[in-house]
């Protein structure tokens, strides 16, 4: 494991790519010994055979911990300008107009939210019209204490895993082993049958996603279903890409 670590810091200290969002991603999938090119966007919409039934989602504010870790101080409206400009070029005008600073003080929550949305969201999003049986957005804050690495009352990168593995259980509220024991049973339906349904008896039943309602589910006290997550923020991440 140490030696896993090791390699990984040596790598994330290196530039490996120009591209923005290979700056997340310095490990590539490899199979059989083979490292598998190309961007997964583009090999799912590619693809034409069916896929296996899948359950994909994301956590409602996964970058927030990236941003505030790695920009400790504050950032002001013209360095959230010029960032914007650096990272998307002639296509950064319609981000900013998208994602106009929000007052005079500090933009990182800003960029936490448009982070969140084009590397996470919106990017599931159209992996999930293709592939996704079952859409779900982790929502549940951790105002209660439960939270692994996130700062007050928010939900970051990684939150909802203790939640799904039902690791932490003796650390929860009544309300985190509500949200922990309906995603441990939604999981083990799905793995048993492919459906989060059943066998096992639900709080709230999850509505399969369809091309037409884009339905998904709110995972937070209470369970929460809903249609079209985020759909104007990524009808507009849609139109700038993904690169």
């Amino acid at each position: 494991m140490q030696e896993i670590i090791d390699a990984q810091n040596a790598v994330n200290k290196k530039v490996t790519s120009l591209n923005p969002l290979f700056f997340f991603e310095s490990w590539l999938p490899v199979i059989d010994n083979v490292i598998v090119h190309g961007r997964l966007l583009n090999m799912i919409q590619n693809t034409s055979f069916p896929l296996k039934p899948l359950i994909i989602g994301t956590v409602a504010e996964e970058c927030l911990d990236f941003v505030y870790s790695n920009r400790p101080q504050p950032i002001t409206p013209i360095e959230y300008i010029g960032l914007v400009l650096a990272l998307f070029g002639e296509k950064g005008f319609k981000v900013v107009k998208q994602y106009p600073p929000d007052g005079e003080g500090d933009q990182r929550p800003l960029v936490a939210r448009a982070c969140t949305q084009w590397v996470f969201s919106c990017s599931t999003r159209v992996f999930a019209r293709k592939a996704a049986s079952y859409l779900y957005a982790f929502g549940y804050s951790s105002d209660t204490g439960n939270s692994i690495q996130c700062r007050g009352a928010h939900t970051c990168h990684g939150d909802e895993l203790p939640f799904t593995f039902e690791s932490f259980w003796t650390r929860f509220s009544d309300a985190g082993r509500r949200v922990s024991q309906s995603m441990a049973t939604f999981w083990t339906n799905f793995a048993k049958n492919q459906n989060p349904n059943e066998p096992l008896r639900v709080a709230l039943s999850w509505p399969k996603m369809t091309t037409a309602n884009e339905t998904y589910m709110l995972i937070q006290d209470p369970l929460q279903t809903g249609e079209s997550y985020l759909k104007t923020d990524c009808d507009f991440w849609d139109e700038i890409g993904y690169k």
